[in-house]
């Protein structure tokens, strides 16, 4: 501030006139040679300091919203300014600035999100989620399908895997004794008949011929036993039939061999048929050699019929009896008769 001091002489006399006090023009104004006493606001995006003729425009990333300013502010995180005469504008959703004095936002990077607006920084798109658009919530992963971290899709858990739940980070291998033959169900045992021996399986394998397996989950099928035979996809031994005998680990019962027979289911061995019988039915039981008739061999299917002069009067024998002195045999199914006393012997 100066003081002009006006001095006008009249005559000798020095008269000294009223003094005139003019001010600096104040910050936030501007103030032209026209109109030196009254100061114009700065508008909106501009400002100035004190003693200013003009007004200076914000620079990049400024703002005043108001007249009169004195200074711009710069332009917070999380939000842009494209206008210096605006309010900073707060990102949009799917968009987001960490940095100040920003006139635009940044996109969000493929599988990142923003939960609100206004955002500084870019959410990773969790784990069992997809973040296909940035600007939406995380989507949990359907059943049958996961994610790792920061993926913007789901992907369908491989086959032998599963995943029951939604919004899952990884899949389950299928485990042993069981199938997943979808991968949005829980593991299904194997059913009687079959099993599993390995993880990660869509099926389950029929046990092998003369094995079987009881219980659903089976890991191994089991070998069938003596005196049972287990055919295909086998659920539990059968009794090997009669006629017939079965080993370890057998899919059908072994017929007897010829002159052998048993009566019982279940067995492990066949009988020979012993002299004094034939065996023709291996599931039946041995026969008596009928009168006439004997066998004196193991294992045989029919009896030998008794020479002439021989007998056998009775069933079941080994060996035909030869006809004695004195008598005479003339059927060989009936026992001998004496000779008449008149007639010789011998």
């Amino acid at each position: 501030m100066f003081s002009l001091l006006l001095l006008s002489i009249i005559g000798c006399t020095l008269l000294q006139v009223n003094a005139l006090n003019v001010e600096d023009c104040p910050q936030g104004h501007y103030c032209t040679a026209g109109r030196a006493i009254t100061p114009i606001p700065c508008p909106p995006g501009t400002w100035s300091n004190a003693g200013a003729s003009k007004c200076e425009a914000c620079p990049i990333g400024y703002y005043s919203t108001k007249g009169g300013a004195s200074y711009c502010t710069q332009c917070e995180q999380g939000h842009f300014c494209e206008s210096a005469d605006l309010s900073p504008q707060p990102c949009p959703l799917g968009f987001y600035n960490n940095r100040l004095g920003q006139m635009e936002c940044t996109p969000c990077a493929p599988g990142t999100y923003t939960p609100a607006t206004a955002s500084v920084q870019c959410t990773i798109c969790p784990a069992g989620s997809s973040c296909t658009n940035a600007a939406v919530l995380p989507e949990k992963c359907p059943l049958g399908h996961y994610s790792s971290a920061g993926q913007i899709s789901c992907k369908a858990c491989s086959a032998g895997s599963y995943a029951t739940e939604n919004g899952s980070a990884k899949c389950n291998i299928c485990p042993v004794g069981n199938h997943c033959a979808k991968a949005d169900e829980n593991p299904k045992p194997c059913s009687p008949g079959t099993f599993n021996d390995l993880n990660g399986q869509v099926s389950c394998a029929a046990c092998a011929d003369g094995n079987y397996s009881a219980y659903p989950g089976a890991v191994v099928c089991d070998l069938c036993p003596i005196g049972s035979y287990c055919d295909e996809k086998s659920e539990a031994p059968k009794p090997c039939p009669a006629g017939s005998f079965c080993l370890e680990g057998q899919i059908m019962g072994t017929p007897c061999p010829t002159g052998y027979q048993t009566t019982l289911t279940g067995q492990s061995y066949c009988r020979i048929c012993s002299p004094g019988h034939y065996c023709p039915n291996p599931a039946g039981n041995p026969i008596l050699c009928q009168p006439g008739f004997a066998n004196d061999k193991h294992g045989r299917v029919e009896c030998d019929r008794c020479p002439s002069g021989s007998f056998a009067d009775v069933a079941g024998l080994a060996y035909c009896i030869t006809c004695p002195a004195g008598f005479v045999c003339t059927n060989t199914r009936s026992a001998p008769v004496a000779c008449p006393s008149n007639v010789a012997r011998g």
